[in-house]
This record gives structure tokens, sequence and C-alpha cells, in this order.
């Protein structure tokens, strides 16, 4: 991750957040807004989610 410029989320926040879904019981845990994202655009058209991360990263 040296060379990427881009947002990040706190690295101690994804061990917080994992133990936090499994003492919950969730099966899944998404934990940064990005993948929420990827995850979210799966089960659907993909042509949305291509503009989208075309948008995200800046590229034509």
């Amino acid at each position: 991750m040296a060379g990427y410029d881009g947002p990040k989320i706190d690295p101690r926040d994804v061990p917080r957040l994992s133990l936090d879904g499994l003492a919950a019981g969730s099966i899944e845990v998404i934990v940064d807004d990005w993948t929420a994202m990827v995850k979210a655009s799966l089960a659907g058209d993909p042509a949305p989610f291509y503009t989208q991360i075309t948008e995200l990263l800046g590229a034509s």
C-alpha cells in the first residue's frame, strides 16, 4: 500500500470491527466503504459499478 495515495482506514479498525461482528454473530463483516460498494454491486448489472469505479479512480 506504500504507493497507494487514496483514502485508507485505520488498520486498528479491521480487527475491532471484525471482532465486533463475530460477537454479534455476523457471518460476514465489511469494514470499509470501498468493500461495501463492491459487495453491493455484485448482485446487479455491472455497468453502473464500472462507471462508478471509473469515476472514483479518475480514469477515462
